[in-house]
């Protein structure tokens, strides 16, 4: 029982730790998550501006279902949260239950991004525009400013 409470004294201190080097990330993230919010009503600022989704369009959602436990709906929103989910937990086993640094950290991001504009050219060929989240999103702001851009769109996905 002593030993947990070390280890678990330990995984917080790191966790400390690492949270005074980088609170300005956290900060940062808050606050585009709140201006997101304020100016665009959706989370996604890509979607709401040009009315295509992005390559990550769903993992919010989708993650948000492999954490709570329900896969079929991550796996139908975003196939690669499983993927990102065990590669966070695989960096926090190394960063803070051992303490070391994390072994292929670059490379496991950069698969991360190659699949995740994999998914997205495979998702948007099979499934746009039926499909949640792959669906265009004619309240979009570039469609306000510039005249003839769902025609545009239209002509260049064919949809």
């Amino acid at each position: 029982m002593t030993k947990l409470i070390t280890n678990l004294k330990l995984i917080s201190t790191r966790l400390l730790a690492d949270f005074r080097i980088y609170w300005w990330v956290f900060l940062l993230f808050a606050a585009f998550y709140f201006v997101i919010q304020i100016f665009f009503t959706a989370s996604c600022p890509v979607y709401r501006i040009i009315g295509l989704p992005c390559a990550g369009c769903g993992m919010s959602r989708a993650m948000r279902f492999v954490l709570t436990g329900q896969f079929s709906r991550a796996y139908f929103l975003n196939p690669l949260a499983f993927g990102i989910v065990f590669f966070g937990f695989y960096c926090f086993f190394y960063r803070y239950i051992k303490g070391k640094t994390i072994p292929y950290f670059v490379h496991g991001i950069v698969a991360i991004f190659i699949l995740l504009f994999l998914f997205y050219f495979i998702r948007m060929y099979l499934y746009f525009p039926e499909r949640v989240p792959y669906v265009y999103n004619y309240n979009n702001t570039l469609e306000d400013f510039i005249p003839g851009y769902r025609a545009f769109v239209r002509r260049i996905l064919r949809f």
